[in-house]
C-alpha cells in the first residue's frame, strides 16, 4: 500500500491482493531534453521537451515580447510538458521567474503555487544562469516541483501510455 497528500485529499494505492500498483519507489525525476526560445519581435515562444522513463512531453507557450518576458514563456512551457507527461494532473500556477544576482554568476528563481484554497502551497526553485539561460529556467521549474511530483510520476510511469508518444522535432505544418 502506498500513500501520499494531493491538494487536499490523502490518496492511498493498492491492488486487490493489497500490493502498492506500481513501483513507486522507482526514479521520479524528469529528464530535461530541449529547450528552445525565440523571439520574431513581436511575439516570443518557447519550447520544451522532457522525458521521464518511456513517456516524452513536450511543452509550448507564447506571449507578447517585452523585456524579460522569456523567463516566463520557458517556465510555462516547461509546465506544459510536465502536464502532458503526466496526463494533465497537475496544478500549478506560475507565480515569479526572476534573475538575482549571485556572486559570480546570476541564478534564476522560480516560484509557483500548487493547489487551492487551504491545500495550497507555495513552491520555489533555483537554477544558475552560468550556462545556458533557457535550461537554467527549465531547470528552476524543475527543481521546485520534483519531490512534489514523484508521486504522480511513479504512478505514470507504472501505468503504460496509451500510445507512443513522438520524440524529436514537432513537424512542421505547411498552410496554403
Amino acid at each position: 500500500m502506498a500513500a501520499f497528500w494531493h491538494g487536499s485529499c490523502f490518496i492511498v494505492i493498492q491492488d486487490s491482493n493489497d500490493d502498492v500498483c506500481g513501483d513507486l519507489t522507482m526514479s521520479a525525476r524528469l529528464k530535461l531534453e530541449e529547450v528552445h526560445c525565440a523571439s520574431d519581435g513581436h511575439v516570443t515562444v518557447a519550447r520544451v521537451r522532457l522525458s521521464h522513463h518511456e513517456r516524452s512531453g513536450s511543452g509550448t507557450a507564447s506571449a507578447r515580447t517585452s523585456d524579460g518576458i522569456w523567463r516566463h514563456v520557458v517556465a510555462e512551457a516547461t509546465l506544459s510538458a510536465l502536464r502532458e507527461i503526466i496526463d494533465g494532473n497537475l496544478d500549478v500556477t506560475l507565480d515569479t521567474v526572476a534573475e538575482v544576482g549571485s556572486g559570480r554568476y546570476p541564478i534564476v528563481v522560480v516560484t509557483m503555487a500548487m493547489g487551492r484554497g487551504r491545500s495550497e502551497i507555495f513552491l520555489s526553485g533555483t537554477a544558475s544562469l552560468a550556462g545556458d539561460r533557457f535550461s537554467a529556467v527549465a531547470k528552476a521549474v524543475l527543481h521546485g516541483l520534483n519531490r512534489w511530483i514523484e508521486p504522480f510520476l511513479a504512478i505514470t510511469a507504472s501505468s503504460a501510455p496509451a500510445a507512443p508518444r513522438p520524440v524529436g522535432p514537432l513537424p512542421r505544418v505547411r498552410s496554403n
